[in-house]
């Protein structure tokens, strides 16, 4: 009784063996990247094609540039004018600095004027 049910299982696997390699009952496989492959059988909606080719073909608006703020002329002069004193102040601390002596906010006043130049520089060139 064992050798007839062996030959079944026998039967069995050979004839499942040759429905996986011979691939009965299963389309051909095409990857879907490829023309012709998933997808490529069903008809187009009406009036799909027209309208991806009008949002393609729109021309878009050029980006918006940033609005100019003008300077405030108040905070200009105030600027200006602090930056004018410091800088009348100058000559006699490089007159201290020749004689050999380095006044103590000599160091602090320069990096003042460097920052309202850069200030006013770029408020006037906005």
């Amino acid at each position: 009784m064992r050798s007839g049910s062996l030959f079944f299982v026998g039967v069995f696997v050979a004839v499942c063996a040759s429905f996986v390699c011979l691939g009965f009952g299963q389309a051909p496989f095409t990857p879907p990247h490829v023309p012709g492959g998933f997808g490529q059988n069903r008809p187009i909606p009406p009036g799909m094609r027209e309208a991806g080719n009008q949002i393609n073909n729109q021309q878009t608006d050029p980006p918006m540039k940033p609005r100019r703020v003008p300077p405030d002329p108040a905070k200009l002069r105030t600027e200006a004018a602090e930056l004018r004193d410091l800088a009348a102040a100058m000559p006699n601390a490089v007159d201290q600095v020749s004689k050999g002596m380095m006044p103590k906010d000599l160091d602090e006043n320069l990096k003042k004027i460097e920052k309202l130049a850069r200030q006013l520089h770029s408020q006037v060139n906005q």
